[in-house]
């Protein structure tokens, strides 16, 4: 191996040990920062006592974790089948608890499904349910 095959070699791992530790520092914060590891373990800090306060709080996971702006009914639903945790029987009367506390909106449709987005109430009242963990 020659001289520039060497000095190649060597910026190539240099890059590598980079990247590395770019990624370990990811790892690092996601993991020490506020102990939500998916949406299971945000649920469980919510601590939900009703349908209605489970389902703000899928919907903040969504908004807050995963970036998602709006939610379907079906998100919720998908939401409780990750938490494990019994759906309630009439969704549409859940979300619309969630509205009629202010803690949703309408945002719209995508085709013929209804989108919703969390109001300010509605993050801030999952902030106050988390209390000091968030």
């Amino acid at each position: 191996m020659n001289q520039t095959e060497r000095e190649d070699l060597a910026e190539r791992v240099g890059d590598l040990e980079s990247r590395i530790s770019e990624l370990e520092k990811l790892i690092h914060e996601s993991q020490t920062g506020d102990g939500v590891t998916g949406i299971r373990e945000l649920v469980q800090q919510v601590n939900p006592d009703t349908h209605a306060e489970r389902a703000l709080a899928i919907a903040y996971y969504l908004d807050q974790y995963q970036g998602q702006e709006n939610f379907t009914s079906n998100d919720i639903e998908e939401g409780y089948r990750t938490c494990r945790v019994q759906k309630p029987a009439n969704m549409s009367d859940t979300i619309a608890t969630l509205e009629d506390k202010g803690w949703a909106m309408n945002d719209g449709k995508d085709g013929q499904t209804r989108l919703r987005r969390l109001t300010g109430d509605g993050l801030d009242t999952v902030d106050d349910l988390l209390g000091d963990e968030a």
